[in-house]
């Protein structure tokens, strides 16, 4: 690593997290221009998702080949394209082109620095240095909230395409002059000589599929629920905003947190929130605003673990399949989410109350965190390749030492 790799991977992840939130910004102003109907708007939508989650084992499998600094440069530099071509759409076909292309362009950016970090680091510190990356990327989502709206207004959202290709293109020569070669993993040689199987992996296949649950809630939900239970009188805003940063500060309180607490004990923790807050909610959705707010932040800040589970997910696949692996299980985040987003929609059509439509789907929420959690704890503890609390202790005391 050099001085400027963090600098280099936080960029990209900043344009990553701009480019998942962006087009609620632009996309309306995209739609009037282009005459698009509802069901084309729902289309362009979802277009940057697919691309992004369809490409996650394809990437990997490219990480595993070539290491990440070439396949990561190529889509980003197709990614700032795909936001010109965004700016120049005529019509609807061209702009779902160009979305795409975006989310091609962004899809190896998060597995890009897990998969950096982790192959020229120990575990712990890839843990911290991952989370710090995920901290200072975060930023984009509030760069494509009011300040991305105030641009729009000002400017026109062909002049936030083009800035926004501009970007992508210079953190692509970033990546491509300053990142360096993908080394060979610090402990490839021991790996490779411990038994190793994809069962190794199933217990984390639940919490990777939970993981952006609250993430589901902040971008698609929780409008509906807090103007329907409180009244279109809410503000809305505001509470987005709250969210946002309470993920946003959350994260960067990670680093500092992972050097005094093993990472399994902050998942056990982060979920243990999540299930408690998914309770009270569905228990009392009505509360109070406030309440439901706060309940919202600490789902949503349940992603900020995905480094986490990430890397240690690292420490039990063999670098010669490492970006395979890690694809899947990020394909599962993504899967989650949809999932969920289908499931919640399914609930809230029945003939049920608005109260009781809510107090079912936190339910639910409730219950596949607590899931994830049960077989986090009871799965990884059964698994010889996972290391204790106690062993996780006695190796940084031998560090220390």
């Amino acid at each position: 690593m050099t001085a400027l790799t963090l600098p280099v991977l936080a960029a990209a992840f900043l344009l990553s997290m701009y480019f998942r939130s962006y087009f609620g910004v632009v996309g309306p102003a995209l739609s009037a221009d282009l005459s698009l109907s509802p069901e084309q708007f729902g289309r362009l939508a979802s277009t940057f998702f697919a691309s992004f989650s369809i490409l996650q084992i394809p990437v990997g499998m490219s990480f595993d080949k070539w290491g990440v600094r070439g396949p990561m440069a190529a889509m980003m530099s197709i990614g700032a394209a795909g936001s010109a071509i965004v700016a120049l759409s005529p019509g609807y076909w061209c702009a779902i082109t160009g979305q795409s292309f975006v989310g091609i362009g962004c899809a190896p950016i998060f597995m890009g620095v897990l998969y950096y970090l982790g192959r020229t680091n120990e575990p712990e510190r890839a843990g911290r240095l991952s989370a710090t990356v995920s901290a200072v990327g975060s930023a984009g989502a509030l760069l494509s909230a009011s300040p991305l709206s105030w641009f729009v207004e000002v400017f026109g959202w062909q002049s936030a395409c083009w800035l926004a290709a501009a970007a992508m293109a210079v953190s692509a020569a970033a990546v491509a002059f300053m990142l360096g070669p993908t080394p060979a993993s610090i402990e490839e040689s021991d790996r490779d000589q411990r038994p190793w199987s994809l069962v190794s992996l199933f217990y984390l296949v639940p919490v990777c599929f939970t993981l952006s649950l609250g993430g589901t809630f902040r971008n698609a939900w929780a409008v509906p629920y807090v103007t329907s239970v409180f009244g279109e009188h809410v503000a809305v805003g505001a509470m987005l905003t709250t969210i946002s940063v309470v993920g946003i500060v959350t994260s960067f309180m990670l680093p500092i947190v992972l050097m005094r607490v093993p990472g399994r004990t902050i998942v056990i923790s982060t979920y243990g929130a999540g299930v408690t807050c998914a309770i009270f909610l569905s228990s009392a959705p009505g509360f109070t605003f406030l309440s439901a707010c706060a309940g919202l932040s600490v789902l949503y800040a349940m992603g900020n673990v995905h480094p986490l589970v990430m890397t240690e997910a690292q420490t039990l696949i063999p670098p010669r399949v490492r970006g395979l692996a890690l694809g899947g299980l990020n394909t599962l985040v993504f899967l989650g989410v949809s999932v969920a987003s289908v499931v919640y929609g399914e609930i809230a059509g029945l003939s049920l109350s608005v109260l009781s439509s809510y107090r079912v789907i936190f339910a639910v929420s409730a219950a596949v965190i607590a899931m994830a959690m049960f077989c986090y704890i009871v799965f990884r503890g059964r698994n010889p390749l996972v290391c204790t609390d106690r062993e996780f202790a006695d190796n940084r005391g031998t560090k220390r030492d």
